[in-house]
């Protein structure tokens, strides 16, 4: 389980980081980015799951 949540976890931030960079080459400069707030929300789960591979429950 926890191999599965940390490996959830990446593919997650990996999925952001296209994201991300695929809105800041469209973007015209100077401009915010138009899915900004999904990109945090992602990027904060992607996180939870990869730190949540580390508590002692799913060893």
């Amino acid at each position: 389980m926890d191999v599965f949540l940390a490996l959830s976890g990446l593919v997650i931030l990996v999925v952001v980081l296209v994201l991300f960079l695929r809105g800041r080459r469209d973007a015209p400069q100077g401009t915010p980015l138009p899915n900004g707030r999904a990109l945090v929300i992602l990027t904060f789960l992607g996180l939870i799951l990869a730190l949540a591979s580390q508590l002692p429950i799913f060893d």
